[in-house]
């Protein structure tokens, strides 16, 4: 698929942003769940490009020079990522404007296949969050700590409840007998990650989609959400992501986590896995912010045809997900 639609960018304004030479085709679209990314094949080789944002800059555009001192510092401590490509007139971290606009990054490109359910990844998950979370602590103390991917105010959750009868959709009343549990489980993720005391700085988005796997080991791509969390959430998040809801291979990532270093908090129970939880919130909360404002589904809520569908699959998955890590605690003896 290349890129097409007004307004985008093309082969020849990324390559000239980036001094790549002289492109031999269009941009070809690899994915697009929350950024959009494409290969681009020019007379000096191949590269991926990503975008992260396309227009005006959001408040945290400053962040990225944070982030990009400390990607370089994970690159010396032996993490493989993906090599950057440093543009000739800096943006914000390694992105540049393209065509005047936005803030895009290039990287080389990799071969490599998408991780499955049957790569046997916990030797290395655990390795690299170990040497990961020994990087840099962080204070712990400042309002940066709100886990933003998946904590929203009671009064927002209300609204959408209120919104969701107004407009009468089919799973309004669904989600108002649900309500309370969700401020529930919104409370518990708060109060677990803001008193764990762990925080580093670190990844934030250790998910399968982003691990290129070569013929010489896995690479750990996508380093633009770099900030703080807690060493113990992320690693339950990531063990039970990769582990494909086998309890086998979790074990295995815990274990390799303690072997390389890492310490998680004692005494967590389910709520190693808060995380994780928080993470199917937030989708249920990010897809019904979408249906009941009207906003265009993008990214991943595109494999919803049907949009009422998607709220009442998301709905099913927080509660399955609840019971299900519950019960995953309970047998590791976390």
């Amino acid at each position: 698929m290349s890129l097409g639609g007004v307004g985008d960018v093309t082969a020849g304004q990324v390559a000239e942003a980036f001094e790549l030479g002289t492109p031999t085709g269009e941009l070809v679209l690899v994915q697009h769940t929350v950024s959009r990314t494409w290969r681009l094949t020019t007379s000096a080789g191949r590269f991926l490009v990503k975008e992260l944002w396309p227009d005006g800059d959001p408040p945290w555009a400053g962040e990225l020079n944070r982030t990009r001192d400390f990607e370089e510092r994970v690159a010396a401590a032996g993490i493989r990522i993906p090599v950057p490509v440093p543009p000739p007139a800096k943006a914000y971290g390694w992105t540049s404007r393209v065509a005047g606009r936005g803030a895009y990054r290039v990287t080389e490109w990799i071969e490599h296949r998408k991780v499955t359910a049957d790569d046997d990844l916990g030797e290395w998950l655990g390795l690299t969050l170990a040497a990961l979370h020994s990087l840099e602590l962080h204070p712990g103390n400042g309002g940066d700590l709100e886990p933003f991917y998946y904590v929203h105010p009671a009064g927002r959750w209300h609204e959408w409840a209120a919104q969701a009868r107004r407009q009468g959709r089919p799973w309004a009343a669904e989600f108002d007998g649900r309500l309370d549990g969700y401020l529930r489980l919104t409370e518990r993720v708060r109060t677990t990650y803001s008193g764990i005391g762990d925080h580093v700085l670190t990844h934030r988005d250790m998910v399968p989609f982003n691990v290129l796997m070569t013929p010489t080991g896995p690479v750990l791509a996508d380093w633009d959400v770099i900030g703080p969390d807690s060493a113990s959430l992320e690693t339950g998040f990531a063990a039970v992501t990769f582990a494909f809801r086998d309890p086998h291979a979790v074990r295995h990532t815990l274990a390799s986590y303690a072997a390389h270093g890492g310490v998680l908090v004692g005494g967590l129970g389910e709520n190693l896995f808060a995380h994780k939880l928080g993470s199917e919130l937030g989708r249920l909360a990010d897809l019904v912010d979408a249906v009941v404002t009207g906003t265009p589904l993008t990214g991943w809520m595109t494999r919803y045809a049907d949009p009422a569908a998607g709220v009442a699959d998301a709905m099913a998955e927080v509660a399955a997900a609840e019971d299900r890590l519950r019960r995953l605690a309970a047998d590791l003896g976390v």
